[in-house]
C-alpha cells in the first residue's frame, strides 16, 4: 500500500516539474539573445516572463490564453521598430489568442481549436502564414527568438486545454499532412536561397510546417513529442538565428554568392553554426534527433504520407544546412579584423548546445512529466 501510495505521489510530482521545465526553456530564449548580442532595450523582458508564468501554471485555459495574447502584444512592440509586418503578425496572433481565451469561457472547444491552431500557424512560421515570421527573421533576429520562447509556451497551452477533444482528433491526420506539406515547401524554398538570411527563413518555415504536423499527431495521445519539436525549434532556430546576427555583425550581410573562406577567422562560430544546423536536421546525439524519431512514429500512424513528406523535407533541409555552410565558411580563406566569438557569446551558444545534447541523450527528462502533464485533462473551467 505504502509503494502505490509512493508511486502515485512520484509520478504526481514528476508531471508537475512539465510546467517548470518549459518555463526554463522559455526563459533561456527569452534572455540568451538579450545576452548575446547585447541588447540593451530590456524594458520588455519583465513583462515577457511574467506572461509565460501565467500562461504555463494557470489552471483555466483563459487565463493562459489571456496570458499569451499579453506576451505576443510586448512581443510586437518591440519588433515595430524594425519590421511592422512581423510586429502586425504578432499582434494578429495577440487577437486570436484573446478570441481563443473567449471561445474557452463559453466552452466553445472546437472554435477554440481551429483559433488556437491559426495563432501557432503565424507564430512558427508555417507557410503560407510565414510572412510576419519572414520578416522577423530578415530585419528583427532578436525578436524573432524571444518570440520562440513565448510560441513555446503557447504549444505547451494548446495541448493542455485544447487538443483533447473529438474535434481534435478528427482533424489530427489533415493536420499532419498538411504541416508535412508545408514543410516541404519550405525545404524545396530553403535550396534555392541566394543569402544566409534567405536560409534562415526557410529553416523557420520547414521546422514549423513539422511543429503543425506534429501537433496534429499529439491528438492520438502523443502530446510530450509535440512538445519536443517546440523545445527542440527553439533552442536550434534561436541558436542558429544568433550566430548568424553574430556573423553579420562582423563581416555584413552574408550573399552565397560572395568570398567564403571564413572558418578560419571565425572557428568558434562556425562550430557553433554547424552544429546548430545539425541539430535542426536532427543530427544523432541532439535533441533534434529524438524529437524527429518520436515525431517519424507517432506521424506514420496518422498518415504515411505525411511521413515520407517530413522524411524528404529533413533530407533537402540537410542539404541546404551543407550548402550554407560550405558557402560561407569553406573556400579560400578569408581574413578578418574582427574577432572571432566573444566570452558572452561563447556561454550563450554553449548553453544552448549542452541542452540540446542533454535533451538528446536523455530525453525522458522533459518527455515523462510532459507526458504525465499534458495527457490528463485540463484542470480548472474554461
Amino acid at each position: 500500500m505504502n509503494d502505490m501510495f509512493n508511486g502515485m505521489t512520484d509520478g504526481l510530482t514528476s508531471s508537475l516539474s512539465a510546467p517548470w521545465e518549459s518555463l526554463a526553456f522559455c526563459l533561456l530564449l527569452l534572455v540568451a539573445p538579450a545576452i548575446a548580442v547585447s541588447q540593451k532595450r530590456r524594458w520588455h523582458l519583465p513583462s515577457l516572463i511574467v506572461g509565460l508564468v501565467v500562461a504555463l501554471f494557470a489552471s483555466s485555459g483563459t487565463v493562459a490564453y489571456a496570458a499569451v495574447a499579453f506576451a505576443a502584444i510586448f512581443h510586437a512592440l518591440d519588433a515595430a521598430p524594425q519590421s511592422r509586418t512581423g510586429a502586425a503578425t504578432l499582434a494578429a496572433s495577440a487577437v486570436i489568442a484573446l478570441a481563443v481565451a473567449a471561445a474557452l469561457y463559453f466552452d466553445l472547444l472546437t472554435l477554440a481549436f481551429g483559433l488556437s491552431l491559426l495563432a501557432i500557424a503565424l507564430r512558427a512560421g508555417v507557410m503560407p502564414f510565414h510572412v510576419g515570421v519572414a520578416s522577423l527573421c530578415d530585419h528583427a533576429p532578436v525578436v524573432q527568438t524571444q518570440q520562440l520562447s513565448s510560441t513555446i509556451a503557447l504549444v505547451f497551452v494548446h495541448l493542455r486545454f485544447v487538443d483533447h477533444h473529438a474535434a481534435a482528433i478528427a482533424a489530427g491526420p489533415a493536420l499532419v499532412r498538411y504541416g508535412a506539406v508545408a514543410a516541404f515547401t519550405a525545404a524545396l524554398m530553403t535550396l534555392v536561397q541566394k543569402d544566409l538570411r534567405g536560409f534562415y527563413r526557410g529553416t523557420t518555415a520547414m521546422h514549423g510546417g513539422m511543429l503543425l504536423a506534429g501537433i496534429g499527431a499529439a491528438s492520438i495521445g502523443n502530446f510530450a513529442a509535440a512538445l519536443l519539436v517546440a523545445v527542440t525549434m527553439g533552442l536550434a532556430l534561436g541558436g542558429l538565428g544568433m550566430m548568424i546576427t553574430s556573423l553579420e555583425e562582423r563581416v555584413g550581410r552574408v550573399m552565397f554568392s560572395g568570398p567564403g573562406g571564413r572558418v578560419s577567422a571565425f572557428p568558434k562560430l562556425a562550430a557553433a553554426f554547424a552544429l546548430f544546423g545539425g541539430a535542426g536536421i536532427a543530427v544523432p546525439g541532439t535533441a533534434g534527433f529524438v524529437a524527429d524519431d518520436l515525431l517519424l512514429h507517432t506521424l506514420w500512424m496518422e498518415s504515411p504520407t505525411g511521413t515520407v513528406a517530413v522524411i524528404l523535407s529533413s533530407a533537402l533541409l540537410a542539404i541546404a544546412t551543407l550548402i550554407a555552410y560550405s558557402q560561407t565558411f569553406l573556400g579560400k580563406p578569408a581574413s578578418s579584423l574582427a574577432p572571432d566569438l566573444y566570452l558572452h557569446e561563447r556561454v550563450v551558444a554553449l548553453v544552448l548546445l549542452v541542452l540540446l545534447v542533454v535533451l538528446g541523450l536523455a530525453p525522458g527528462v522533459l518527455l515523462e512529466p510532459a507526458d504525465a502533464f499534458l495527457s490528463g485533462p485540463p484542470t480548472g473551467p474554461g
